[in-house]
């Protein structure tokens, strides 16, 4: 062989069988060697749950994953495409995509290792306080008072949005995070495994919880403006708790009852556990899901980053988060996503 075919060899990226990414596969397997090792030395039994996991994506949230997506594909036939044979194309679309071995094993191998990290990214969440106790709610509050000129930001959004409805509606995209999360992640692990730019949403994906969701929240231990008082550190944010509370006998808000849930689990050790405020992991993946959207049409674009600021208020306005949860949150996924494009 030439010296120029043996650069070549050498220069060739060597990629893994079904799009999977050699950085993907190495930080879950250090994520799950540490949540492992701290299962070891600990008396908490490691238990990623990913048999749950998967129960859950297979039986509620995949055929409505796969119905968003068959409705997409029409609406792109008929407005984009205009097509004159609207049924035969979309049988061949279908066709096309159930038929590429590598597209659908391998985005089943990204959803089932995926499943292992997301039950040891929550299994580590609930070990914050048993590593270190909530010790940053102060500085915290103080540092959100300072940034927004003296005042807490949750009487901001309470000016603004201080109403039942728009509560209610705040409260409502909040719990939307979840099947969106769900959602974007199972699109990117079954495009196209030479999709560059979802490899480097799942690299980014891992990254934000794996640095945010547990090595930074552990590190700067809270629990958010919620639990201020039972922490016994003053009633600062009990005129907000008290707003949401007469709100919620005029319209629903759900959230409430999730932390009271939560507070329940952390006193008792019971099954809904892990309270973490910083930083704030529903900015961080709504951001990184924006930023992801940016690289695909215009308007999913304007869609995920709209969404990404009306988490940022109800992250704010519902009393999970300081503000400054949610800036540092935006910060993770955003360094994320730079390191996910370059590894990808």
């Amino acid at each position: 062989m030439t010296a120029d075919a043996n650069i070549q060899t050498f220069d060739r990226p060597q990629s893994l069988p079904l799009g999977l990414s050699r950085a993907y596969l190495f930080l879950i397997a250090a994520h799950g060697a540490t949540a492992i090792a701290l299962g070891q030395v600990s008396a908490y039994r490691f238990d990623p749950g990913m048999v749950q996991i998967l129960g859950v994506l297979l039986t509620i949230c995949v055929p409505w994953f796969l119905l968003a997506l068959l409705i997409r594909r029409v609406v792109l036939l008929a407005v984009v495409e205009k097509s004159t044979t609207p049924i035969p194309d979309l049988m061949a679309s279908l066709r096309a995509l159930f038929t590429d071995r590598d597209r659908v094993l391998g985005g089943i191998a990204k959803m089932v290792i995926l499943s292992f990290f997301i039950g040891a990214s929550a299994y580590l969440k609930e070990m914050i306080t048993v590593l270190n106790p909530f010790a940053w709610d102060e500085a915290f509050a103080k540092l959100d008072r300072i940034l927004h000129f003296g005042v807490d930001p949750y009487r901001i959004t309470l000016a603004l949005f201080g109403t039942a409805p728009a509560t209610t509606f705040l409260n409502a995209a909040y719990h939307a995070w979840f099947f969106l999360i769900y959602f974007v992640t199972f699109v990117a692990c079954f495009a196209r495994p030479e999709d560059t730019k979802a490899r480097a949403y799942l690299i980014g994906f891992v990254l934000t919880f794996g640095v945010g969701g547990n090595l930074l929240a552990m590190v700067f231990s809270s629990a958010g403006p919620v639990y201020y008082d039972r922490l016994g550190l003053g009633s600062d944010f009990e005129p907000l708790m008290i707003h949401l509370r007469a709100l919620a006998e005029v319209s629903p808000v759900w959230a409430l009852d999730v932390q009271e849930g939560l507070w329940s689990g952390h006193m008792t050790d019971g099954r809904l556990a892990g309270i973490s405020a910083m930083p704030s992991m529903h900015v961080a993946t709504s951001v990184l899901m924006a930023l992801y959207a940016s690289t695909h049409a215009r308007w999913s674009a304007w869609v995920m980053w709209g969404f990404a600021a009306i988490i940022m208020v109800g992250s704010v306005h519902l009393g999970w988060h300081y503000a400054v949860d949610g800036y540092a949150g935006a910060l993770i996924a955003w360094g994320a996503w730079v390191i996910g494009r370059r590894l990808a």
